[in-house]
């Protein structure tokens, strides 16, 4: 189970990844996913499904329901001081009103589309059941293939392993 929060963050998923985003909208979410592991090679990856659950506020007022799957990278070399995790995530979102930070974007912003994750896990080695999280949140059109409109939430939180 992850529970985590963030803050809109635009405009481009590029800007994100590249630390060069602005934060204008005073719009945040929480989000609270569970996840279940489907498939492991051996210690080295793995493909979880999860579920998630949204809630929008600030300048949105609304919730948020992702399915999605999940590719996992476990070992760094570094994991026995600080046990680390790289995932990326696809799959469906679905907002119960169409998101006003996403109509900026395009006034054409529907209420499903596609979800895209990236997250980096780093938890105490004595404690493995706990980590911490930073995860990108985004939703996209995938360049009008998926509807249009688009947002980028960088979010942080915690994971429970039970």
């Amino acid at each position: 189970m992850t529970v985590y929060g963030g803050v809109s963050a635009q405009k481009k998923l590029g800007d994100v990844l590249t630390f060069s985003a602005t934060f204008p909208d005073k719009t945040y979410t929480g989000v609270a996913a569970l996840a279940k592991e489907v498939w492991r090679y051996e210690q080295w990856v793995s493909l979880e499904a999860e579920g998630q659950v949204g809630r929008f506020f600030g300048k949105e007022d609304q919730w948020q329901f992702n399915g999605l799957l999940i590719g996992r990278w476990h070992p760094f070399p570094w994991d026995k001081y600080l046990d680390s995790s790289l995932a990326v995530g696809n799959g469906v979102s679905y907002n119960t009103e169409i998101s006003e930070v996403e109509r900026r974007a395009d006034e054409n912003a529907g209420r499903i589309l596609n979800y895209l994750l990236f997250e980096l896990t780093s938890g105490l080695p004595k404690y493995p059941s706990w980590d911490v999280v930073v995860r990108l949140h985004h939703r996209s059109s995938i360049r009008g293939l998926a509807g249009a409109g688009g947002s980028n939430y960088v979010c942080a939180g915690i994971k429970f392993e039970f």
